[in-house]
């Protein structure tokens, strides 16, 4: 398959002047084995969807990760531009990975065949959806003071997150119902991923070298959860990002021009190599 690969470059071009407003995406255009292509659906759940996740004490809209229309959009980005491109994909026999934790993915048959014995069976399971890079006191030096850096910390979690009574009630009653939605459910042959060392396997086995990435969020998991392009590049894995089949949560400052979800996509371009539209891909899988 032929594919032009995209990115914005952040230094000097020839022939244009050097400023910001200049620094405009361009492209390469790449040669490639069909078999050696997967795609990695990261973290698509139904949250929002009719029939998906509700708490009981909170509610449709509190049962939302980060409000209505975050979820309205990425359903929209589901059916409209990731299902349908799954399945072109799948029927030219590129290989779909479904990529998120493990206890979304075991329900479906394809675990078996996507796993181990041993990577079946743990010593360490996930115990928490959610992420925290905040070090313990064990794991810094006692300066600063542990009691001022757990109350700043705390303070912190709880304006951003709630964690004391929101963020926690929807660990409890949201994410234990969490599926995949149905048009992008495993189908057939696709396989299931939960960790980088077994991702990496899966994709050894099957001579995997160039993964297109399509999930959420695109700022967070796309890039940083353990399937995700942190984890995969760095191996020799290249890269890209389906630029209209993601998108993350927007604030009041950013949603009405996206300008998170568009700025993600610059970042993982100059950091983790490429992207890429739905319909270029579609059409070089023909």
């Amino acid at each position: 398959m032929r594919i032009r690969l995209e990115c914005t470059p952040r230094s000097p071009q020839d022939g244009v002047p050097f400023t910001e407003e200049r620094l405009e995406r361009t492209g390469t255009e790449f040669e490639m084995d069909g078999s050696e292509v997967a795609l990695a659906l990261v973290d698509l759940w139904n949250i929002g969807w009719p029939g998906g996740p509700v708490g009981p004490t909170l509610g449709e809209e509190l049962s939302t990760e980060r409000g209505v229309s975050h979820a309205e959009r990425k359903r929209e980005i589901i059916e409209t531009v990731i299902a349908p491109t799954v399945d072109e994909c799948r029927d030219a026999g590129v290989q779909v990975f479904h990529c998120t934790h493990r206890g979304f993915l075991e329900r479906y048959p394809q675990w078996i065949a996507s796993t181990t014995e041993a990577e079946r069976d743990p010593t360490e399971r996930e115990t928490s959806i959610h992420e925290d890079d905040d070090q313990s006191a064990s794991d810094r030096d006692e300066w600063p003071p542990t009691e001022w850096v757990d109350t700043w910390r705390a303070q912190h979690r709880e304006a951003v997150w709630r964690m004391g009574d929101w963020g926690e009630t929807q660990s409890l009653e949201v994410y234990p119902q969490i599926d995949i939605p149905d048009p992008v459910q495993p189908r057939g042959a696709d396989l299931l991923a939960f960790d980088a060392d077994q991702f990496h396997r899966l994709l050894r086995e099957r001579r995997v070298r160039v993964l297109f990435y399509m999930g959420f969020e695109s700022t967070e998991c796309l890039q940083f959860s353990a399937c995700g392009m942190a984890q995969m590049q760095p191996l020799g894995c290249l890269c890209v990002a389906v630029r209209d089949a993601t998108t993350t949560y927007e604030v009041a400052e950013t949603y009405e021009g996206l300008w998170r979800s568009r700025g993600a996509i610059v970042d993982i371009e100059a950091r983790w190599r490429y992207s890429v539209t739905s319909s270029a891909l579609r059409e070089a899988v023909r």
